[in-house]
């Protein structure tokens, strides 16, 4: 299977990235990062040292779907969330004197190319539609009933298997599945129902499938 992330066209990238949808994994390293840590950090400074990260390091990675390549990019968020909260816990402590580097700044020094790094996924009018659909992700995500918002936010955005989800709140696999169907469909209006109400720029954006959220695995 040819390797994408090979590519030395900057599009191809960029494709990569989106096809991921952006806003939603926004959401998920939102909630992976503590209270304290939000307060000190946005999740889209992580996200974006993810990209710059992962651009360095394409070549590591085995090409084995967009599946496959969504969790690894967890992976390096995981690790910069990790790396964040270790810094703004020593400087509270006033132990914190070099920040934390950017994990990919600078040109691909592999191949002598001058592009530097996935630009057009971070640029700020991109990141800032990213935050617009990542709020109105949210917002629909918050107005499920409870029964339904983990199931759908476990499936939807975790990407965990049903047997998981399952175990995780100790329900049987078909009860994943009715809750996940009924879930997913009152997520998907919610959330049209959201960005209508959005900015122009994001109502635009919007495609009327109701996409704006993860591929569900």
């Amino acid at each position: 299977m040819e390797n994408p992330l090979q590519s030395e066209v900057p599009r191809t990238w960029d494709d990569l990235v989106e096809a991921l949808q952006p806003a939603s994994m926004l959401l998920v390293i939102e909630r992976r990062m503590s209270v304290a840590l939000r307060q000190r950090i946005e999740p889209e400074d992580i996200w974006q040292e993810t990209l710059l990260q992962a651009w360095r390091d394409r070549r590591q990675c085995e090409w084995r779907g967009l599946k496959s390549f969504r969790s690894w990019l967890l992976s390096i968020a995981d690790h910069r969330i990790r790396d964040a909260a270790v810094y703004h816990d020593a400087r509270k402590r006033g132990g914190g004197r070099a920040q934390v580097a950017l994990a990919g700044g600078g040109a691909d020094e592999s191949n002598g190319s001058a592009w530097a790094g996935p630009v057009a996924s971070t640029t700020p009018s991109r990141v800032a539609l990213q935050k617009e659909q990542a709020a109105a992700m949210r917002a629909a995500l918050e107005a499920l009933p409870d029964g339904l918002r983990e199931v759908v936010w476990m499936r939807l955005f975790e990407q965990l298997p049903i047997d998981e989800v399952a175990a995780r709140l100790e329900i049987g696999p078909s009860a994943v599945r009715h809750r996940f169907r009924k879930g997913a469909e009152l997520y998907q209006e919610r959330l049209r129902a959201e960005w209508a109400t959005q900015s122009r720029t994001l109502a635009e954006s919007a495609p009327a499938d109701g996409a704006f959220s993860a591929p569900v695995p």
